[in-house]
């Protein structure tokens, strides 16, 4: 009954990933742009886990140190597209599209890929990851996706790409990239604040993945 609740729950959080991706490719004013986020690519790369994840419980495949490194890694890459929108892009009125006409869809595009499915991908962990899978060791990993992020928006810009200009940098999408506006030393603070943050809630993953296996054993 579990695994049938599990591959159901699976199959849900696949439709908000693909739903999110597909409603903001659709009315965007530029896919190249929309798609250069890291809010969508975070997405895609969970929407491509997942259904690996879907194909491996379908199979009752055993899952591997490996399988844990990755479903870990896209928790976390999109948990980070969550907490980086309340918490800093959301206050300055940041709007991945702001030529965007209809309101109802916008809103609903921005809630599916900033808050829907990252809140989906994490409870997925929580309900029906097998715990105490998680190695300290993990984290520095994980951080490979925010990396290539950052190596993959100067290479679009320095290539011509530009995103929108609402609460973020049409040429950085996010302010907090742009060196230009905050200078060089602006945007390695909060690169090693944000990386400082995103190893803590890493960690934080692991240790709480620990304590729930330990409770499980004891209990």
């Amino acid at each position: 009954m579990r695994r049938k609740v599990s591959i159901i729950y699976k199959i849900l959080v696949i439709l908000s990933l693909a739903a999110g991706i597909l409603i903001n490719v659709i009315q965007t004013t530029s896919v190249s742009a929309i798609l250069s986020y890291y809010t969508l690519q975070s997405n895609i790369i969970c929407l491509l886990g997942f259904i690996g994840v879907l194909v491996m419980e379908l199979r009752k495949n055993n899952k591997s140190d490996v399988y844990y490194l990755i479903k870990g890694g896209i928790t976390i890459a999109i948990l980070i597209t969550g907490l980086t929108y309340v918490l800093a892009l959301a206050p300055v009125g940041f709007e991945m599209d702001f030529k965007q006409k209809e309101l109802a869809n916008t809103a609903l595009s921005n809630l599916l890929v900033h808050l829907i499915s990252p809140s989906l991908v994490v409870l997925d962990y929580f309900l029906f990851d097998e715990k105490g899978n998680f190695k300290w060791f993990y984290p520095l990993i994980w951080l490979f996706i925010p990396y290539d992020y950052l190596l993959y928006v100067y290479t679009y810009s320095s290539s011509g790409g530009t995103f929108y200009s609402i609460g973020g940098s049409k040429k950085f999408a996010y302010f907090f990239l742009d060196y230009e506006k905050i200078g060089f030393s602006g945007v390695a603070i909060w690169i090693i604040g944000m990386t400082a943050c995103i190893l803590f809630i890493s960690y934080l993953l692991v240790y709480i993945d620990k304590k729930m296996r330990d409770r499980k054993e004891r209990g």
